[in-house]
């Protein structure tokens, strides 16, 4: 008869032990193989980039990697159409994402002339579907032009037939990548779905007109203190990083100035266009080069109209019916507190409605202080309740004293606290 297998600790132990053994084993081995495999991609990159090349340790009688991606033939000698070449697949993915616009740094800085160049910046804002205080955004679509002068694209106008070359779309962003750009960009713009569609005039002098049509989502920074009666400046920065201030300089003449504005017919929800103004900057690079940038600021004017209705009726509302009972009614003690109980009830109540759907509102905003301003008239209110206007806290008193004290802050309490809501509102509005 067999004895039945005893395992003791130590052998557990020894049995967990060698497992972990050829685990550590197993998870090195494959991690050298993914390390030597990292390393040989990275040690030759042209062969990468260009599958026709041969290796530094390569001999040439060795198959390319063309000659090895070839498909197998059929039985006719001819490839087999239904397996695509590793040829194509391997330009697919090692070719670098273009720019749409042909912005690229290949075409060389224009010489014999003189420096920095002048380019010229224009814009024309046709839409403005949506300003978002949630997140310091717009969304909109307007024509941005550029121009400068380059002398080796001049030609003869008798050639050629005309004084001016035109190209739309897809031609212009082919002719820019032949051309040399300042290559401008707009730093505040969210590049994701964004729609930039390019057009190009090249004149027989040398003067290029890059044109663009860009409708995106643009990053900005919304002051709203002034809400609901706040101005904001909507914002789009286009720098060049390539070249320094010594190279170009983005500038604005009369003419530039001539083709920027607001399309007359735009309106927005709820905003009042203002106009459109400029402003030239200058930063400081990673290298301590200065970069030239242009600022251009859209004001756009809220109206306050239905939004004032929204924050004063109910405010006021949660305040009138107290007033009453306290400063201008003959009413005991207990009916004025409980009046003021639900108007602190309900005031708390608005104050975090409004926080929910203005979250965006900080606390120097004119709403903010006006709801502090609502709790303070209440605390006073309460106070005077529970002692001047008290009668059994003022049969105590001098009755001559507090019927005068009774009769002064019977108007002074409630308008004070009216006259400061309209000052300060009247303050923010017109910016006093």
């Amino acid at each position: 008869m067999r004895r039945p297998w005893k395992f003791s600790l130590s052998h557990i132990l020894t049995i967990f032990l060698l497992c972990i053994s050829f685990t550590f084993a197993t998870y090195i081995g494959a991690g050298a193989n993914i390390a030597t495999t990292a390393i040989f991609a990275q040690s030759n990159p042209e062969a990468t980039n260009n599958p026709t090349t041969p290796a530094p340790n390569q001999s040439v009688a060795n198959p390319t990697v063309t000659d090895a991606a070839k498909p197998p033939a059929n039985k006719d000698g001819a490839a087999n159409p239904t397996k695509p070449p590793v040829k194509d697949i391997a330009k697919k993915t090692t070719t670098p994402d273009e720019n749409p616009l042909g912005m690229n740094n290949l075409v060389p800085f224009p010489s014999n002339v003189a420096l920095p160049i002048n380019v010229g910046v224009a814009l024309f804002v046709n839409n403005i579907s949506k300003i978002s205080e949630a997140s310091n955004t717009f969304e909109s679509q307007f024509d941005l032009r550029y121009n400068w002068k380059d002398p080796r694209l001049a030609f003869d106008t008798g050639e050629m037939g005309t004084n001016r070359l035109e190209f739309g779309q897809e031609a212009a962003v082919a002719k820019l990548a032949t051309i040399w750009n300042p290559q401008i960009k707009i730093t505040n713009i969210i590049e994701k779905d964004a729609q930039i569609v390019p057009g190009l005039f090249i004149h027989y002098d040398g003067e290029v007109e890059l044109i663009q049509r860009v409708k995106a989502t643009f990053e900005t920074k919304l002051n709203l203190d002034a809400f609901p009666f706040d101005t904001q400046s909507l914002l789009v920065a286009m720098l060049s990083s390539k070249y320094n201030s010594n190279q170009i300089a983005m500038t604005q003449d009369q003419n530039d100035l001539n083709e920027s504005g607001l399309d007359p017919d735009l309106k927005v929800n709820g905003w009042k266009p203002q106009g459109i103004s400029f402003k030239m900057t200058q930063l400081r690079a990673w290298n301590g080069a200065f970069l030239r940038q242009i600022e251009a600021r859209v004001g756009m004017k809220r109206i306050p109209n239905a939004i004032l209705g929204s924050i004063f009726t109910p405010f006021f509302l949660t305040l009138i019916v107290p007033t009453i009972f306290t400063f201008f009614a003959n009413v005991d003690l207990a009916p004025r507190l409980v009046a003021w109980s639900g108007s602190i009830l309900a005031l708390v109540a608005l104050t975090f409605t409004f926080s929910v759907r203005y979250p965006w509102l900080g606390s120097n905003s004119l709403v903010s202080q006006i709801f502090t301003a609502g709790h303070a008239f209440q605390l006073v209110s309460v106070l005077l309740s529970i002692t001047l206007f008290n009668p059994d806290v003022a049969k105590k008193m001098d009755r001559f004293i507090v019927a005068e004290l009774v009769s002064y802050l019977r108007w002074l309490v409630p308008v004070g606290f009216l006259g400061v809501l309209i000052t300060k509102s009247l303050l923010t509005a017109f910016d006093w």
